[in-house]
């Protein structure tokens, strides 16, 4: 399970000394590393693409388990005091341990992502700013590879791009912006939902509806992530199944819409006594087990369009009520 993930699914945040820590501890006990191998604070950071605080405090951890043990040099050896020292490349052993499908270093962007994409979406309110890609790795004590990597996902969803000359710039969430991106989701949303319906198992309907209605039942005592998660149930995992895969590309760069409530509400904003989108989902889904393709239309244009405002005065209670917080990297 991914950083993101974690973070996500509304479980307490997973620090990346904790994560790396569990991935070591597992490699090691499947043997998947020899005995005496070393283990250095810089060749894992660099590794990982991490400082060497991190990984300082999750090989800490495994010598406290007794999996690994000091020795007559720099670092840790696999194992128990006594063991030869192996000296090879890390990579021959734990390559794969953090990398994605991709095959780009995972971990490390992910352990800071939700913190970045909170700032930048909450100064997104306040207009255009420039991103310093190296003052974004020294203010988290990453390679700028990493910051490049977080940077690289906000542009995908829409919250940063890229000028000609390779400069950063958070893109403002302003109110035209907001109904710019609201017009391009009542138009293609509904369309690619009822495209994606030969995709929607029964299964995987009934488990949209009984998450909503647990939700229903429980708020507002709902985690922001938990709400968050419900948003892209139906905005993002329930149109994966669309034939045109256009359209989802579009999309996404309208997933903004999303964060926004998901760093503000609760925190910066008080939650709603009511929240009216558990109820229009509800009312979204059941025209989906009812393969009902006009009414599903109208439910998702419908819900769509009722949504607008809500984040429309949410902006814009932040713009009236709040300033921009000051960050080195952002000017």
């Amino acid at each position: 399970m991914s950083l993101l993930h974690l973070e996500s699914s509304g479980l307490r945040k997973t620090r990346l000394y904790e994560e790396l820590h569990g991935r070591l501890r597992a490699k090691i006990l499947a043997g998947g590393v020899p005995d005496g191998l070393v283990l250095t604070e810089a060749a894992l950071a660099g590794l990982v693409g991490s400082s060497r605080a991190p990984v300082r405090q999750a090989l800490q951890l495994l010598l406290k388990d007794g999996l690994i043990a000091r020795f007559d040099g720099r670092g840790f050896i696999v194992g128990t005091p006594g063991m030869p020292p192996k000296r090879v490349k890390l990579d021959n052993y734990l390559r794969n341990l953090f990398e994605e499908d991709s095959g780009r270093p995972a971990l490390a962007w992910q352990a800071l992502y939700e913190d970045v994409e909170r700032i930048v979406v909450y100064r997104s309110f306040f207009g255009r700013y420039r991103i310093n890609e190296n003052e974004l790795a020294r203010h988290f004590g990453v390679g700028r590879g990493v910051a490049r990597d977080v940077l690289l996902r906000l542009e995908t969803l829409g919250i940063a791009e890229k000028d000609d000359n390779f400069r950063w710039s958070i893109v403002p969430l302003d109110s035209q912006r907001i109904r710019d991106l609201y017009e391009v989701r009542e138009q293609i949303e509904p369309v690619a939902l009822a495209s994606a319906l030969d995709g929607l198992s029964r299964d995987h309907v009934d488990a949209m509806l009984a998450r909503l209605s647990q939700a229903l039942a429980d708020y507002p005592d709902v985690s922001a992530s938990t709400m968050y998660e419900l948003e892209l149930d139906l905005h993002l995992r329930s149109l994966q199944t669309c034939p045109n895969k256009e359209f989802l590309s579009i999309l996404k760069r309208t997933h903004c819409i999303l964060t926004l409530s998901k760093h503000i509400v609760g925190s910066r904003i008080k939650r709603p006594d009511h929240e009216p989108f558990l109820a229009e989902h509800i009312g979204v889904f059941e025209m989906v087990k009812k393969r009902d393709e006009k009414e599903l239309r109208k439910a998702m244009r419908d819900h769509i369009s009722n949504s607008q405002p809500n984040v429309q005065a949410r902006a814009a209670y932040i713009r009236e009520h709040y300033e921009p917080d000051e960050y080195s990297f952002i000017t």
